[in-house]
């Protein structure tokens, strides 16, 4: 999501977002939005995309908040919409949407007052208005990525507004809406080269099998989706789909393939610093290991466990 200037029980739900904040990058500006050289604004907006990348969300918010407060001294209002679009990502992965919704109306006042595309910003408000439980306008939002002036949508962009119409229909239950969506974003899948994208195609159809009670079909979904995550070098959503496929295998009682999902979810986890969601993972996967009764299994779980726990100071 991150704009680029020149300078566990909820995870369904929120299926898709964070592939979202990563795929959504602005377009390149037009030269009407070029951004004047400010060395401050530049180092600061580069800084913040820094920890944005590895994670480290406040940081990465304390960052844009610096750098939107320096594109407003500068009066540029390319460089405001950019850093109220960055500063939102992060209000986003913080859980401050209606912040977020505010910095994305800003953004979108300064970028269209630039003659610049909001394609990406509409993109993101949709999503927000998903998140916040209005599906109807998240549709109308998306329908505008599509149609409204100043939007230029690219077939990365059209393919996210499908699979976006396709996660809507599955949070009402919509399995054959929530198909056809998934039919059209693969239509077009084949002219967009990129894995995370593809990721999230797998996602959909995961979660589209959940719905028509398929796991076993849903499970190799997100198998898939672990595979193109790790290919895009999206370890944190790896981990989270090697965990819905973990879910999906134990609801069919394979005991084996859900013990080894949640093991390397919890090891993926703790290894990016999260060890308290690693450590839930882990007992899930050592209950899941004792039920299939695979001793290797178990005392696998149980020295990740016990790293664990060291590393925690327990």
């Amino acid at each position: 999501m991150i704009r680029q200037t020149s300078s566990v029980a909820c995870a369904f739900y929120l299926c898709g977002l964070v592939f979202f904040l990563v795929l959504t990058n602005c377009a390149t500006p037009t030269p009407r939005q070029k951004i004047d050289s400010d060395a401050e604004f530049a180092a600061t907006m580069s800084a913040g995309r820094a920890a944005f990348d590895q994670g480290l969300i406040e940081q990465a918010a304390t960052l844009y908040l610096q750098a939107l407060r320096r594109a407003r001294i500068m009066d540029n209002p390319a460089a405001i919409g950019d850093a109220a679009y960055n500063l939102a990502a992060c209000r986003i992965r913080q859980g401050q949407l209606e912040n977020a919704k505010s910095l994305l109306a800003e953004s979108k006042i300064e970028v269209l007052s630039s003659q610049g595309d909001i394609t990406d910003i509409q993109l993101v408000e949709a999503k927000v208005a998903r998140l916040q439980g209005h599906p109807e306008e998240a549709l109308m939002l998306a329908d505008q990525v599509l149609t409204s002036p100043g939007s230029y949508p690219t077939d990365n962009k059209r393919l996210q507004v499908y699979l976006l119409r396709g996660y809507i229909a599955c949070d009402k239950d919509d399995a054959t809406l929530a198909l056809r969506e998934l039919q059209k974003a693969q239509s077009i899948s084949r002219l967009v080269s990129n894995p995370a994208l593809q990721a999230d195609i797998s996602a959909l159809a995961g979660r589209i099998h959940l719905i028509k009670n398929e796991p076993v079909l849903a499970a190799r979904e997100f198998d898939s989706e672990t595979r193109l995550l790790r290919k895009a070098k999206r370890y944190a959503e790896m981990a989270r789909a090697l965990q819905r496929s973990a879910e999906a295998y134990l609801s069919v009682g394979n005991y084996s393939l859900a013990a080894d999902r949640f093991f390397r979810a919890a090891r993926s986890t703790f290894a990016q610093g999260q060890n308290s969601v690693a450590m839930k993972l882990g007992h899930l996967a050592l209950s899941a290991a004792n039920r299939a009764d695979d001793q290797s299994a178990i005392t696998r779980v149980r020295s990740l466990l016990d790293e664990i726990e060291t590393d925690a100071g327990q």
